[in-house]
């Protein structure tokens, strides 16, 4: 009578064994207690150390305006939280550097403001040296995907805005409670403007040829106020 085949002695008890070949299975639903498990485990925890994507909030901003684009700190808004469910507020991300639409000398200038909510990209390497030196550096550690390395993008979960370009159906609205300032050699605008408010110009006004301040009236004097004799 054949004898069943015997386990090999370099095989653990216990471990799933393929009927075929004696070698250990890592993909059944019986694996439950298996090698495959704690590699698994291991993976994991592994993985969760990475960090790609965070969604934070600004907490301070810096080399807003006119300078070159600055940085904020911010806090990431997803907690951390223990296998017993107890939860911890991470804790502020320094000197993040943040997105500005711009191209060589031309950009638009939108800086953030505290309390935005955005996205916190991170970089796979450590960009310390990058930051410093705003070119080409060697990384400055041997850290991998840390939230120390972000780089801030915002716009996401907000109010409603007060100030704003908006671009739609019905066309372009630029509204501001303050002043809009156009600095340009020279200004055309082709189509008809309509003004509701007073106008003033600095310097004369042109209008088909005839000057504002130069034209004359009968008995007046060009840039004088009115001496003529009213008729009838």
């Amino acid at each position: 009578m054949t004898q069943p085949a015997m386990p090999s002695q370099n095989t653990p008890q216990g471990t799933p064994q393929d009927a075929a070949g004696g070698y250990p299975v890592f993909n059944r639903a019986d694996a439950a207690a298996s090698d495959f498990n704690a590699l698994n485990a291991v993976i994991s925890r592994l993985l969760s150390g990475r960090r790609t994507v965070v969604p934070v909030q600004v907490k301070a901003v810096s080399g807003t305006g006119l300078n070159p684009v600055g940085s904020v700190d911010v806090q990431p808004l997803v907690h951390q939280q223990d296998a017993a469910g107890r939860i911890m507020p991470h804790g502020v991300l320094y000197n993040v550097p943040y997105f500005r639409l711009q191209g060589g000398s031309c950009a638009v200038i939108l800086d953030p403001a505290e309390g935005d909510i955005g996205l916190a990209l991170v970089a796979d390497r450590d960009i310390f040296n990058v930051k410093i030196a705003r070119a080409s550096a060697a990384p400055g550690s041997f850290r991998q995907q840390n939230m120390a390395d972000a780089l801030y993008i915002g716009g996401f979960l907000n109010g409603t805005p007060q100030e704003y370009l908006w671009f739609s159906e019905d066309g372009i609205t630029l509204k501001t409670a303050g002043t809009l300032r156009i600095e340009a050699q020279s200004t055309s605008i082709t189509g008809n403007v309509s003004v509701e408010g007073s106008l003033s110009v600095s310097q004369d006004a042109t209008a088909e040829g005839i000057s504002l301040t130069q034209h004359t009236h009968p008995g007046v004097q060009p840039g004088s106020a009115f001496t003529g004799t009213p008729q009838g």
